[in-house]
């Protein structure tokens, strides 16, 4: 029962594990992925994105990378460094500047207020 524990708490679903993790590595997005791309190059970000469809497309992992790019400390061609204190952080799953929630499980007025309450806090590094 100890081995199955041990084994569990390592677990990492195979959908998490082999994630894309920069924008390259995206198959079947060309068309998004040089968008956001050329959003970042050019310092022209809006306010607010919003990734939507079916099921399986990549919206989370595309968010993902975007997030994890433009607060990237020393992007490069518009991709994510993976060496400065914001990319490590990000990878370590221990950045205060990426709140990331799916629409099914956050829907009630409590978790919006929890969210606009979480974004008045400015970055501690980044962007």
């Amino acid at each position: 029962m100890r081995e199955e524990r041990k084994f569990m708490d390592n677990f990492i679903v195979s959908a998490r594990k082999y994630r894309p993790a920069n924008f390259v590595s995206v198959i079947g997005q060309s068309h998004i992925t040089s968008t956001l791309k050329n959003a970042i190059s050019r310092n022209q970000l809006a306010h607010a994105y919003l990734f939507c469809g079916p099921r399986g497309v990549g919206k989370t992992t595309c968010a993902r990378i975007f997030a994890k790019a433009i607060n990237c400390l020393n992007p490069k061609d518009a991709e994510a460094c993976n060496e400065c204190e914001s990319c490590r952080a990000f990878n370590e799953g221990r950045s205060f500047n990426i709140h990331e929630l799916d629409a099914a499980s956050n829907n009630s007025v409590d978790d919006i207020r929890n969210l606009t309450d979480q974004v008045r806090i400015p970055p501690q590094i980044g962007r």
